[in-house]
């Protein structure tokens, strides 16, 4: 099958996840669109930036530190250093696949244009940004999302965050068919990740990071194989935004940490 990556650019979890992929996939990657800017009301950094007030100061110092380095280490040193990747740009030009930059929208003509001329099977969405129906209907199989949650339970944002602050002893990842309602459709596989005690949040997203390369492999050869039954979890459907006041005191009063 022929696939077409839709990614956010980010320092974090994504540079590794396309990698190892990569490295792995009997599958042709045709292309990529990098999603370098996102909707204000999407925008997890903006959010993160307006209400730093929620994180405590040692947190803000780890994440600072983290995305800092990677800057500057995807600057002077951008291909592996110590199995590390630090960009999404790094990971594409290193593997030769043909991409371009989108900020804010995927469902622009100009967009449409360059991912209609891939001819892609597949369309692998692992980003910020909402397809619109054009796109949605584009490939010749389907188009696939990467979501850190059990789906049905906790769509949306911020998943990780709101399943620990929820009291969950388990959180994952799910890669499922897209359909016009964000974070639905088939589940074609998933994985658990425990949450345990003195677990961050970085720390789990990280983990399902590392976990959704194998998910996305698994459901690609379910794709292949025309294997559509549904393998969402038993769980009640839920969908979120960004945290409010109030998960804020939930998540703190359950002892959770951020970074």
């Amino acid at each position: 099958m022929t696939l077409f990556f839709i990614i956010d650019e980010t320092a974090f979890y994504h540079p590794d996840f396309l990698a190892r992929f990569l490295e792995r996939t009997p599958d042709e990657v045709v292309g990529a669109a990098r999603v370098t800017q996102v909707p204000a009301k999407n925008n997890i950094e903006a959010y993160i930036v307006r209400h730093g007030y929620y994180l405590r100061p040692g947190e803000i110092a780890r994440l600072a530190f983290r995305k800092m380095r990677a800057r500057l280490l995807d600057r002077f040193a951008p291909r592996r250093q110590g199995g590390a990747f630090y960009s999404v740009r790094a990971v594409l030009e290193h593997f030769g696949i043909d991409y371009f930059d989108v900020a804010n929208s995927i469902n622009r003509s100009v967009c449409l244009d360059r991912i209609r001329a891939a001819q892609p099977d597949v369309i692998v969405s692992s980003n910020s940004l909402i397809f619109g129906e054009a796109l949605l209907n584009m490939p010749s199989i389907c188009c696939l999302n990467r979501h850190s949650a059990l789906l049905p339970a906790y769509g949306g944002l911020w998943p990780v965050f709101q399943a620990w602050r929820s009291g969950e002893k388990t959180t994952g990842v799910s890669i499922h068919t897209m359909e016009k309602e964000i974070d639905r459709g088939i589940v074609l596989s998933s994985r658990t990740v425990p949450i345990e005690p003195g677990c961050t949040i970085a720390a789990l997203y990280k983990r399902c990071f590392e976990l959704s390369v194998d998910a996305l492999l698994e459901a690609l050869d379910r794709v292949r194989n025309n294997d559509w039954r549904d393998r969402s979890a038993d769980v009640t459907p839920s969908y979120y935004s960004f945290p409010t006041r109030a998960h804020w005191k939930e998540f703190r009063a359950r002892g959770g940490r951020f970074a």
